[in-house]
């Protein structure tokens, strides 16, 4: 294979790419530099002109699904800026229309035990996309508190059977536990926003 040059463009971005797939293949004890830079076709010492290790790059890597995660919520929220059920509704189904397009996301995310193995740095843990999360179900509820005072008082209750939904839908059709021949997502869209 021949190999690119030092200058090459977006070595970085490439890097983390080739890295997303490389983790989820090869998990992380077989993951390493050396393999990253092969499959970019690069020399074996160019990723350390990037990265000081293999967890360096990791975290790169957990940086970007966690920006993007966190970008899939926040726009969801945006489109509904007056009404945080719809935002809760639409929110759910960004969740799993996230991971439906990201499956890789998914497994690295939380079906891996990567944050065990590595320290991950703040923010590249999940905790962007999970702060967009509880702070709009936080809303609902004081929301809904306030339209009626007898709801239940517990955000944590609530965040956890939302998230629990989203995330037990999102993990059955990714896994390919759930088969459905219609289009995935209206059927999710139907279960999510259901009145």
């Amino acid at each position: 294979m021949e190999e690119k040059g030092y200058h090459h463009e977006d070595l970085r971005e490439e890097l983390i790419d080739a890295g997303i797939r490389l983790l989820d293949t090869d998990g992380y004890d077989s993951f390493s530099l050396r393999n990253v830079a092969k499959t970019c076709g690069v020399s074996h010492t160019a990723p350390y002109r990037h990265f000081k290790n293999k967890d360096e790059l990791i975290s790169a890597i957990a940086g970007k699904i966690d920006s993007q995660f966190n970008a899939c919520l926040q726009a969801a929220v945006a489109a509904y800026p007056d009404n945080t059920t719809d935002q809760i509704n639409e929110m759910g189904c960004a969740y799993v229309g996230f991971f439906l397009k990201n499956p890789v996301y998914l497994r690295l995310m939380f079906l891996d035990d990567l944050n065990k193995k590595i320290d991950l740095p703040p923010g590249s843990n999940g905790s962007l996309p999970k702060n967009v999360f509880l702070e709009t179900v936080g809303r609902y509820a004081a929301e809904k508190r306030k339209d009626n005072p007898g709801e239940p008082d517990d955000p944590d209750a609530l965040a956890l059977k939302l998230w629990g939904l989203v995330h037990g839908i999102t993990v059955l059709l990714v896994l390919g536990d759930f088969q459905y021949d219609g289009d995935v997502m209206n059927l999710v869209r139907k279960i999510i926003w259901e009145k």
